[in-house]
């Protein structure tokens, strides 16, 4: 078997997957085998993460996260907070919820204070080579044009996966492939490609069958290890 690899589900605020339907489709995702050398996660909107840590089969990440610690931040989402809840890590600067830089540099030093695993979402190769010098827990490369479509970014920009893990590799981060991943091929090009993972959002929650999908791009994973 070969190395630790990493499946994040970005449950976003699809209708499918927030509010009133969550625990619906997280119990859809039961019974789901768990692969020993693949981690599997689900990042929910903060709103519903209390309901996600009672019936989710998987680990819970938070969608985002603010760096304030607790005290007078109202709207905020301390760090300390999402720790307290056993939340075990963030997506930062996602591309639908972009982060100032001196903003993500204060994530980056309070979440390591307190060991929150954070997942720092970059647009290219020029912010990847930046942001892995704060020696994030996880680089996700996003084209923003490829996201929600149905181009994966394997096949729309190979060498460019190269060049981000080849950058990040020297500093010890771990790369996730995301925009356009939609199945088991996707997530298996991805790992040839030298990522340890991959981050989803509608090729599982707008599949006609989500537990399919999910199983699928597991064993993608799990077989490219």
């Amino acid at each position: 078997m070969g190395s630790f690899h990493t499946v994040i589900v970005n449950l976003k605020n699809y209708k499918e997957s927030s509010g009133q339907n969550l625990e619906k489709f997280l119990s859809s995702l039961n019974g789901i085998e768990r692969e020993n050398n693949v981690r599997t996660i689900m990042a929910v909107n903060p709103l519903d993460l209390a309901n996600a840590k009672k019936n989710s089969p998987f680990e819970i990440f938070s969608q985002t996260v603010d760096p304030v610690p607790k005290g007078a931040f109202t709207g905020k989402i301390p760090v300390e907070s999402l720790r307290e809840m056993n939340v075990k890590g963030s997506l930062v600067n996602h591309s639908e919820n972009r982060v100032a830089p001196e903003k993500i540099h204060s994530i980056m030093e309070i979440s390591r204070k307190v060991g929150l695993e954070i997942v720092l979402c970059v647009e290219s190769l020029e912010e990847a080579r930046r942001y892995v010098l704060l020696k994030p827990d996880f680089i996700a490369y996003e084209p923003p044009e490829l996201i929600g479509g149905d181009v994966s970014v394997t096949s729309a920009a190979p060498s460019i996966i190269r060049d981000v893990v080849d950058a990040c590799s020297a500093y010890d981060v771990k790369v996730l492939v995301g925009a356009g991943v939609k199945n088991a091929d996707d997530a298996s090009k991805s790992i040839h490609l030298g990522a340890q993972g991959v981050l989803i959002a509608s090729g599982i929650v707008k599949s006609h069958d989500p537990f399919k999908a999910l199983k699928g791009i597991i064993q993608g994973v799990a077989d490219s290890s």
